[in-house]
């Protein structure tokens, strides 16, 4: 490891120059739904425990928590995607308006369903919540070509005065070949550095500024099997080439990130905090939201994959799909840097 050295007033000294800084989020917007209860009893008619219905909460998910990451850390953020014309359509514009995050380049459409992650969580009474089954509701075609100029003119518009992009690629119908290469066109003749997040299709994404993939996403786009540290070198080293990035960010779960860039050595840092991840849900979308923000505020990878690291380790700590503030990094750095003075 190279060694991890972001100290609190660094970062917040980071925080202070990326106020100001626009991202722009493009991508697969979801809303994620909890729906919760207690388990009490065996049903009659199958074997199956019977959920007494508690409450549901719904936060922004996908590219929309990518989104949400970016306010909570105190940057600007639009949103541009797709939504159903539907309720869960205008819950999730709701849920990010009140996080702070534009909806202005968000397109509501007939005959198009929101993005709908459902979960259920259930145990006993003064037991903790357990996710017993998950319901999905996706769309399961891409966009017309019409519709994805009317797509295109709503991620132009919001370009205007943008410091950095997400790609946010959940494989929900959106990104097609033609919006990604459109998008990557637009946010070029601007200058303007993007990101992307994808979960199946990284390699779709060639001319990106970087990206920020897990292990095994990074793998499976590079067609090699995530054995050995030298195997991730090589899918890493392979994909910055085919995908001509600047930078590549691997996140490997309790060993913490590594940064490859060409020509230039491995920079890898340990996990900061807990070793043990309470929920990874959403913290790619957390990772490539502090990146994003870094970079656009002008800092260097190193210290942008060290931000994002912290703000990571305080979202994999809760329970479902979350963000990290600032106030929670600071803290989280505070105590990391008196562990290491007690150690020294």
């Amino acid at each position: 490891m190279s060694g991890f050295n972001l100290s609190p007033d660094e970062f917040m000294e980071l925080c202070e120059s990326w106020k100001d800084r626009k991202v722009v989020v493009l991508g697969d917007l979801i809303l994620d739904e909890y729906i919760f209860g207690r388990t009490g009893r065996v049903s009659r008619e199958a074997p199956v425990v019977i959920v007494q219905y508690d409450g549901t909460s719904c936060c922004p998910g996908g590219g929309a928590n990518a989104a949400a990451n970016v306010a909570a850390m105190g940057g600007k953020v639009s949103a541009v995607g797709v939504t159903g014309n539907d309720s869960a359509g205008g819950e999730l514009r709701d849920q990010l308006e009140s996080r702070g995050v534009s909806t202005s380049g968000i397109i509501s459409m007939a005959g198009r369903e929101t993005v709908l992650k459902t979960r259920i969580m259930a145990g006993d009474f003064h037991a903790q919540r357990q996710q017993i089954v998950r319901i999905d509701r996706e769309n399961s075609g891409y966009l017309n070509g019409e519709d994805e100029s009317r797509l295109i003119d709503k991620f132009y518009g919001e370009l205007s005065g943008a410091d950095a992009v997400i790609l946010s690629d959940y494989n929900q119908k959106l990104l097609s070949g033609n919006i990604i290469r459109k998008a990557l066109e637009l946010a070029g003749k601007e200058r303007i550095p993007v990101f992307t997040d994808s979960r199946f299709r990284l390699t779709e994404f060639a001319g990106i500024t970087g990206a920020t993939p897990n292990e095994v996403e990074l793998s499976r786009a590079a067609g090699v099997e995530p054995a050995e540290e030298n195997s991730i070198d090589q899918a890493a080293n392979l994909l910055l080439q085919k995908l001509r990035m600047k930078s590549l960010i691997v996140t490997r779960g309790s060993c913490g990130m590594s940064l490859y860039r060409p020509g230039k050595k491995k920079f890898s840092i340990p996990v900061v905090g807990s070793r043990a991840a309470t929920d990874v849900t959403g913290a790619g979308d957390t990772v490539v939201a502090v990146v994003s923000l870094a970079v656009a505020a002008g800092a260097g990878m190193e210290r942008a994959m060290m931000a994002a690291n912290a703000a990571a380790s305080v979202v994999v700590m809760k329970r479902g799909t979350a963000v990290a503030t600032v106030r929670e990094v600071y803290d989280l750095l505070e105590e990391h840097s008196r562990e290491q003075q007690a150690g020294s």
